[in-house]
């Protein structure tokens, strides 16, 4: 860890003497190469965690095997959706958590928080994207290095357990939202890229991040109900569409979305390899939803848009393809949004967690959820209305309401493949998630993918990693 962490901020300290481009905008006093701006740090860190969510590291296993979204016949990749997981991707994901994006998150609450005048602003804006970044890395590997991890005097961190990780993240994100202070001048505004230093967005998002969490915990852990009430009774997590924490890209060289750099650089601009998962694709085609045409682009021979399984091979000119418009160049990266808010609401309230069982109530949030993922992507007021009017599932008519709200939830993470599978697994104990997953072809273990293995360098290099050997072991929040 102690490597990792210097070479890194090596890389930083070097990048600060230079101007790069508008992600990177690092413009310091000459004089002062080696006094870190937390503000520089804290842009990198981002981008970084940014890059990787949408890279081959991260975002390709990720959406072919958690089955969002289909290989066609693996098209060249390798076993990625039988969970083959290349050890570049693990270890460059590792390095993301523990390195470029944590150790400088890290490095830039220390600074903010030693500076003269102290800049309490800034430093709780990087714990709480912190605090996002650990709760990712926890809901991946399960057990994983938290109180020791980053400690440069430590050479080999211990791991902590999920269940206390997460408490840990829970107790960190109340930290930054006293230390926030909304009369002080001393915020990060310019390399704020999804918020530009509105401090109320920050509290809301980290309310809204601490009611995501007692939603995976809270049926391992049913205490949560406590916290899950007040948040709600609080009213104070992310409450419209401006509120959505995401990090833009650009339509401008070198400032593309990644995936749209991959298909640029490989592809000629063009998607041949990203195919329509008909777990996805069968529900939206059965309510006519107007979410179709912008997630996936018609097979050029097919009437209607057809998908196939997780690594079935893709008939040429009929099988969907994921779209254009979703590999867009300044397709933004998505950590946290409105209608995921919506829709884990509407769950507490059909579930009756923390607060009186009400379907109704649900029912409106459910509603509010669905719109608000319509207009994320685009979709025209008109055909939100004729959906809503039409189409739209009433849950107080249905036998199981917690079941649509846990599908359309996972339907609209089809781009989000970290955050589907989360959802998936939460979504009812094993054998009974939404939807159901069928085990892919050749997959082996013949079981579902349910974590990720310990990047092998940290495993060979820290005697306290444990032994996980498979991908089909569970974490502790998965029943």
């Amino acid at each position: 860890m102690r490597k990792i962490y210097y070479i890194v901020l090596s890389v930083v300290l070097t990048m600060s003497t230079a101007s790069c481009d508008s992600w990177l905008d690092i413009n310091t006093d000459p004089n002062k190469a080696t006094e870190v701006d937390p503000d520089v740090l804290y842009n990198y860190a981002m981008m970084s965690w940014a890059a990787n969510r949408c890279s081959g590291d991260l975002y390709f296993p990720l959406v072919w095997g958690g089955q969002t979204q289909s290989t066609g016949g693996s098209k060249g990749w390798g076993n990625v959706n039988v969970y083959d997981i290349s050890p570049y991707s693990l270890g460059n994901t590792w390095k993301v958590f523990y390195a470029s994006s944590g150790a400088n998150l890290q490095q830039a609450i220390k600074i903010a928080e030693s500076a003269s005048p102290a800049r309490p602003n800034v430093a709780a804006q990087c714990k709480i994207n912190f605090a996002h970044l650990v709760y990712t890395a926890t809901i991946l590997h399960g057990d994983i290095p938290y109180s020791e991890g980053w400690n440069i005097a430590i050479d080999y961190p211990k791991f902590d357990t999920q269940k206390d990780i997460l408490e840990g993240l829970i107790v960190l994100l109340d930290q930054a939202i006293a230390q926030i202070d909304v009369n002080s001048r001393l915020t990060m505004t310019k390399y704020d890229l999804a918020y530009g230093g509105d401090l109320d967005k920050w509290v809301r998002y980290a309310n809204s991040l601490k009611f995501r969490i007692a939603m995976v915990m809270v049926d391992k852990d049913p205490s949560k109900t406590t916290m899950i009430a007040n948040l709600l009774n609080a009213n104070k997590m992310i409450n419209s569409s401006a509120g959505d924490f995401k990090i833009p890209f650009e339509d401008a060289a070198d400032k593309e979305n990644p995936k749209f750099r991959y298909f640029k650089k490989y592809t000629n601009g063009v998607n041949i390899e990203f195919f329509a998962n008909k777990l996805v694709v069968d529900p939206l085609n059965a309510k006519n939803d107007p979410r179709l045409p912008k997630y996936f682009d018609k097979g050029v021979s097919a009437a209607t848009f057809i998908g196939i399984g997780a690594n079935d091979e893709a008939v040429t000119g009929q099988t969907a393809l994921v779209s254009s418009f979703v590999f867009r160049a300044k397709s933004p990266e998505l950590f946290f949004s409105y209608q995921e808010q919506l829709f884990l609401e509407a769950e507490a309230y059909a579930r009756g967690l923390g607060v009186a069982k009400d379907i109704s109530k649900a029912n409106q949030l459910y509603k509010q959820a669905m719109i608000a993922a319509m207009k994320y992507y685009e979709v025209t007021d008109a055909d939100i209305n004729k959906y809503v009017s039409e189409n739209l599932s009433d849950l107080t008519t249905l036998s199981d309401p917690v079941r649509e709200i846990h599908l359309q939830q996972w339907i609209d993470f089809m781009d989000r493949p970290l955050e589907a599978f989360t959802q998936w697994r939460r979504s009812g104990k094993e054998g009974f998630e939404v939807p159901e997953l069928p085990i892919p072809r050749n997959a082996s273990p013949a079981k579902l993918m349910r974590r990720w293995t310990y990047s092998p360098d940290e495993a060979s290099a820290n005697p306290n990693t444990p032994s996980v050997d498979v991908m089909t072991d569970k974490v502790w929040f998965d029943e």
